[in-house]
């Protein structure tokens, strides 16, 4: 039997709900604080979310208007954008999904190896994490993040660069991931997955077929998930037990 001896996890969507009530608020403000008439409501920003990286969602929405940008001006609106999701972060606007402090915690205690991957920028996740976890007792062994690599989710440069810094094999790793792009990168590393979608996600059942498992979150007492595909989730909350069970599916 396969031991689980490190889970790698996203951050947004995934580790917190940052996408609509974070992000695109921060993407909103610093928009008007430039001057430009630009508002991403929900619909349009679930639709930008199918691109990586917030300086690229921000070139593409300026083309798809074509409003003339350049890296300056790109770069200028994501640092302002970093600057007001940071005070969102420090005013405690952006919470833990359910059962995530649960399980990190159990994995700790188990001496589990624990990795951020994501395509958020540095600054936004250190900023983030910080607040959520005491900065001293951070579970984390080590952050990838947008600057870390050139090709970003659903390539697999990150997660092949986590599996470099964990010294340990695939198969005994296993993937938190929310969306269809980071799943893609998971496969394509060959690592195992498991998908906790967040409510606003338009997840089916066959976008994703070779994930391990999909839950709705990842459960706790009071707050059961829900097995959306795969293995099901005993009591419906996922610990490291599920977790090994998963990297043991054929």
């Amino acid at each position: 039997m396969r031991k689980l001896k490190a889970v790698f996890w996203d951050v947004d969507g995934t580790i917190a709900e940052t996408e609509l009530y974070g992000h695109r608020v921060a993407f909103n403000n610093s928009f008007a604080q430039e001057g430009l008439n630009w508002d991403w409501d929900i619909e349009t920003y679930i639709h930008l979310l199918k691109i990586q990286g917030g300086k690229n969602r921000i070139k593409h929405y300026a083309n798809s208007l074509k409003y003339k940008i350049d890296d300056k001006e790109i770069n200028k609106l994501h640092f302002l954008k970093q600057d007001f999701y940071h005070k969102q972060v420090l005013n405690g606007d952006v919470t833990l999904r359910p059962g995530v402090l649960r399980l990190i915690n159990e994995l700790s205690n188990n001496t589990i190896k624990q990795f951020i991957v994501t395509t958020s920028g540095k600054s936004a996740v250190k900023h983030l994490i910080s607040k959520l976890f005491n900065d001293n007792e951070s579970p984390f062994s080590s952050y990838i993040t947008y600057e870390d690599v050139i090709n970003h989710k659903p390539f697999a440069d990150a997660y092949l660069k986590a599996i470099h810094l964990s010294k340990e094999s695939e198969e005994n790793i296993l993937v938190i991931e929310d969306s269809i792009a980071g799943y893609s990168s998971a496969c394509r590393a060959n690592i195992p997955c498991l998908i906790t979608p967040p409510e606003w996600s338009q997840f089916n059942n066959t976008s994703m077929p070779e994930a391990k498992a999909v839950t709705n979150h990842l459960g706790e007492i009071n707050n059961r998930c829900e097995v959306l595909q795969g293995l099901p989730c005993k009591d419906g909350i996922v610990t490291l037990e599920y977790l090994e069970n998963l990297i043991n599916l054929d």
